[in-house]
C-alpha cells in the first residue's frame, strides 16, 4: 500500500511540473515546406483583462535549415475586429553557427518571446495569424509553429 501511495505522489509531482499555459497550440506545416499560402491561424479567449500575459512562438525546424533566420509577419485580430500587424525576425543560429534552439533527432525547437507583459484591453476571442515573410515563396525545413500564451507573474 505504501508503495502505491509513493508511486501516486511521484506521478502527481511530475504531472504538475512544467509550463502552465493559458493557451498552447501547434500547427503543422505541410511537407515541411512553408509557403506564402500557408497562413497559420491561432485563436484564444481572454476573460481576465486585469492580468498581464507573455506570448511565445515555437518554431520547429530541421537542424540543417539553410538560413541564419526567418522573418514572420504577425497579424493580431482583436475581439472588436480591429487589426495590428508586425514583422519579427528569429535567429536560428548564433554568430558561431551554433543552433539557438534545442535539437534532437534532426529537428530543433526555437522558443522565442513575441511579447512580454502584454495586456488585453478587451475580453473575448483574439486571433493571431502567422505568415512566413521571407524573400522566397517556399521555405523548406520548417515542420511546425506553435503559439503559447501564459499569465505573467507581473500585474498591471
Amino acid at each position: 500500500m505504501r508503495s502505491i501511495v509513493y508511486s501516486f505522489c511521484i506521478v502527481f509531482c511530475f504531472a504538475s511540473c512544467g509550463e502552465n499555459y493559458h493557451y498552447d497550440a501547434e500547427k503543422t506545416i505541410p511537407n515541411g515546406v512553408w509557403t506564402y499560402a500557408d497562413s497559420l491561424l491561432f485563436a484564444y479567449n481572454i476573460s481576465d483583462t486585469a492580468s498581464k500575459y507573455n506570448l511565445y512562438v515555437d518554431i520547429i525546424h530541421a537542424d540543417t535549415f539553410e538560413t541564419q533566420n526567418i522573418y514572420l509577419r504577425f497579424h493580431t485580430i482583436f475581439p472588436d475586429g480591429k487589426r495590428a500587424s508586425s514583422v519579427l525576425s528569429f535567429d536560428f543560429f548564433n554568430s558561431k553557427g551554433e543552433n539557438n534552439g534545442k535539437c534532437s533527432s534532426g529537428q530543433c525547437t526555437l522558443r522565442s518571446v513575441i511579447q512580454e507583459n502584454a495586456f488585453f484591453r478587451q475580453p473575448g476571442e483574439y486571433q493571431i495569424l502567422i505568415e512566413q515573410f521571407m524573400r522566397q515563396d517556399s521555405v523548406p525545413g520548417i515542420h511546425s509553429v506553435g503559439l503559447m500564451v501564459e499569465k505573467s507573474p507581473k500585474s498591471k
